[in-house]
């Protein structure tokens, strides 16, 4: 039935609790962003949106070889490193 079947449950709920608990960050801090409208909200919810849109993409590729994407570790660190660079210049910012 599932072409990848050596993912073990409690890593798929790892992850979808991990990704859930990012958009759940990500929901509080842009709609912090919403109400103060500053730029320094602005830079956190981009970190936060860049983590939560990663772990979105790399969802699928848990139950199907199909969706797996092209992206090395270094590529994943990259993405990490671009995310907390944008939240610490919200952080720094004044």
């Amino acid at each position: 039935m599932y072409e990848n079947m050596d993912v073990n449950i409690l890593d798929a709920i790892i992850r979808f609790g991990l990704t859930a608990a990012t958009g759940f960050l990500f929901g509080i801090v842009f709609l912090s962003y919403w109400r103060t409208r500053t730029s320094k909200m602005l830079l956190i919810s981009i970190g936060f949106a860049i983590f939560f849109v990663h772990a979105l993409l790399t969802l699928p590729e848990l139950f199907s070889s199909a969706y797996q994407i092209a992206m090395d570790e270094d590529v994943h660190l990259t993405i990490h490193l671009v995310a907390l660079v944008f939240i610490l210049l919200g952080i720094l910012k004044d």
